[in-house]
């Protein structure tokens, strides 16, 4: 399962990247919907609520708000801030079997391609702090919390970051390709 589509950069808005991300899973939202259903619909025959109560907090609740949402709320930012960069012509968005990716097309500062691919995980660590911080929930929490590991060279926004720092200082502010030495005729 593999797909893309690119799109003008001014085109692509945040909740088209979101719609993306649910696309992605909706074979587990569609599971979890189907046993929340079940359950409740176990409660109002039983008057038992537990099982309810259970695939709510268990299944329903992680896999729509900590999983889809967190995720929609990251590939958003990414798209947020590529839309207000003026080089950038066109953005992709890809999905495969296991993730949903925004592909920029066009030139970027080392400072802009830095910007970009701090914002999808530090989007989400804002929320992820707002919910542990006032206590509205803090196990979903975790699930916003927890981009911050895409940061890591290991993961795409981590590896944009990382080459972004490792530029010569020269090429970091003008995106240029670091230049060769003079040589001299003499």
């Amino acid at each position: 399962m593999s797909s893309s589509s690119t799109h003008p950069a001014t085109d692509l808005k945040p909740h088209t990247a979101a719609r993306a991300v649910a696309a992605q899973v909706w074979p587990l939202l569609t599971l979890a919907a189907t046993l929340l259903a079940a359950a409740l619909t176990w409660q109002a025959h039983s008057g038992d609520p537990v099982p309810a109560a259970m695939a709510w907090k268990l299944l329903a609740k992680p896999a729509a708000f900590g999983l889809v949402a967190s995720f929609a709320l990251h590939e958003s930012a990414h798209v947020l801030v590529l839309n207000r960069i003026a080089t950038v012509t066109h953005i992709t968005l890809e999905r495969t079997a296991w993730r949903t990716s925004v592909i920029p097309h066009g030139t970027m500062t080392t400072r802009q391609t830095a910007t970009v691919a701090a914002a999808g995980p530090l989007a989400c660590a804002v929320a992820g702090a707002l919910l542990w911080l006032s206590g509205l929930d803090r196990p979903l929490s975790y699930w916003y919390l927890a981009h911050l590991a895409f940061l890591l060279p290991p993961f795409g926004d981590g590896r944009a970051l990382w080459r972004s720092f490792r530029r010569p200082p020269s090429a970091r502010e003008t995106n240029a390709p670091p230049r060769a030495p003079a040589h001299s005729t003499d």
